[in-house]
């Protein structure tokens, strides 16, 4: 560990954040972002059960044990077979993956901090860190996120290392962690190439060029980006054509129009304002921010990361950081610097520097009382699909087919990649919504052994019903039961939160 703050200090908020991180580390894949965990999950299961080391996975909202497909190279999902081989537990498996890999993430960005950040911002900076509600939540969730953060943190180090004595051996470090972590997950590692770039340039100029190990490290990151590429749009265009890379690059770029329109960069001041720099915390930001530009000499390196993530947002402005939190995280280490030094200039001001003790212990209780609710709001369980999965679990047979329609929360009305409810029922699943394929849809009228059905919740008021009206948020309003009585449906049950019909 770098010298950089008391080691004390250090040790006690990296088991703080270990604590943060395992507050629901026993709670099902329910809460805030279920979709996501759960389609990792059920990758991660379906590659269990296959023979040998596949890349491909059983869809399990489609209805078809046979299609298969791929969401990204899984590098995480395997970590995850590891450690579920010791604990027999899957959920928990997924969750302590990502808390270990938060910590090498706490540990590489000590290495970073050190090359621009003097002791006491860093010890404010690592306490946001470890409290974000963006890092607490993604740092134990059953999605490779964590995996992503390490390996950007471990590139930016690397390309720090290489700029300050450029060794092959360290080049080569570079270009293969840079590779990696391309292939992991490309929009949340691309804009980082434009550091690279950067201090590549300071360091040799236009001859750069022309070296040939950074041609020869481009041509084989594009080759294998390509190949990787090429070989998932060969399995997912059989399945699900929408997840091959021309959709998903046209999604995730989003209209050039948009980056014109305020809403979207709104979203985005929402995310960060609630989820990493919250609510007092993105004024200590602003204040770090303004105290960075006005230094004569500022040191480099964070405005050039700050550049990045300019550059991160205006290429990623699809479906990325204006609609999805976890596209946020690329930020959350250079806000984190900012807030550090924004902390550091307002406690050493004149009306808070002769009260250090009541000033640290203010500015700890603000942080709590900013984080509880956003991470309170972020766990909460989903307990009432989790509940009709079960429900099915145990009063179905496992070769029969199941119906789904999910009736409780916006995000699942029309979005029929929905892996929840197969994924705790462990039963074959059409998952029925307006997008779902009329093929695949059919298959669940005609083949259905039951349908179950969540049930609408009441309408959100207030301050919330507002932000998610504002977001667009669909209103959820059930579908009239006459399609299940032209499939021969009949009601069986009504459970508390959905109901069950059975052909």
């Amino acid at each position: 560990m770098p010298r950089l703050i008391h080691p004390r200090s250090f040790w006690i908020l990296l088991l703080l954040g270990v604590a943060l991180r395992s507050i629901a580390l026993l709670q099902p894949l329910i809460d805030a972002h279920t979709l996501r965990q759960c389609q990792t999950a059920a990758a991660t299961r379906s590659l269990i059960d296959q023979p040998g080391f596949p890349l491909t996975s059983a869809i399990p909202w489609l209805g078809n044990p046979d299609l298969r497909y791929i969401q990204e190279i899984p590098i995480y999902n395997y970590l995850a077979i590891g450690l579920h081989s010791i604990t027999g537990n899957l959920d928990l498996s997924g969750k302590l993956t990502s808390i270990l890999l938060w910590v090498i993430s706490f540990f590489l960005l000590q290495s970073i901090w050190r090359r621009f950040l003097d002791p006491q911002p860093t010890f404010w900076a690592n306490l946001l860190f470890i409290s974000a509600p963006l890092s607490v939540f993604y740092g134990q969730a059953f999605m490779p996120e964590m995996l992503v953060q390490s390996l950007a943190f471990a590139f930016i180090l690397a390309t720090l290392r290489y700029s300050e004595s450029s060794t092959l051996s360290r080049w080569s470090i570079v270009a293969s962690l840079g590779l990696v972590a391309l292939l992991v997950k490309l929009p949340e590692v691309s804009h980082l190439y434009l550091i690279l770039g950067v201090l590549l340039f300071r360091r040799e100029g236009l001859a750069a060029l022309r070296r040939p190990r950074y041609l020869l490290a481009a041509l084989l990151t594009v080759a294998a980006l390509k190949g990787w590429s090429g070989y998932v749009d060969s399995i997912n265009q059989i399945s699900i054509p929408e997840w091959t890379s021309q959709p998903n690059l046209k999604a995730f770029l989003g209209p050039l129009s948009a980056r014109f329109h305020p809403k979207p960069w709104i979203n985005v001041a929402l995310y960060l304002g609630a989820f990493v720099v919250t609510g007092p915390a993105a004024l200590a930001a602003i204040a770090g921010l303004w105290t960075f530009l006005r230094r004569p000499q500022p040191r480099g390196f964070l405005g050039l990361w700050l550049l990045s993530i300019v550059a991160f947002y205006l290429i990623w402005f699809g479906i990325a950081g204006p609609s999805q939190s976890y596209y946020n995280l690329p930020t959350l280490a250079p806000l984190c610097a900012l807030f550090g030094i924004g902390i550091t200039t307002l406690l050493a001001s004149k009306s808070l520097a002769p009260y250090p003790r009541t000033a640290s212990i203010s500015v700890y209780a603000l942080l709590t009382l900013s984080i509880a609710p956003v991470l309170f709001y972020l766990f909460k369980p989903d307990r009432q699909i989790l509940q009709a999965a079960l429900w099915t679990r145990h009063h179905t047979r496992p070769g029969d087919l199941i119906l789904f329609r999910a009736n409780h929360r916006w995000d699942m009305v029309d979005y029929f990649a929905n892996p929840v409810f197969a994924y705790y029922a462990q039963r074959l699943t059409v998952v029925r919504t307006p997008l779902t394929p009329s093929p695949v849809l059919q298959l669940g009228l005609d083949h259905a052994q039951f349908a179950i059905l969540t049930l609408p919740p009441p309408p959100v008021d207030g301050w919330l019903g507002k932000l998610h009206r504002f977001r667009g948020a669909a209103i959820v309003r059930p579908e009239p039961p006459d399609w299940l009585e032209k499939a021969r449906f009949h009601p069986a049950s009504t459970e508390d939160g959905f109901a069950v019909y059975q052909r």
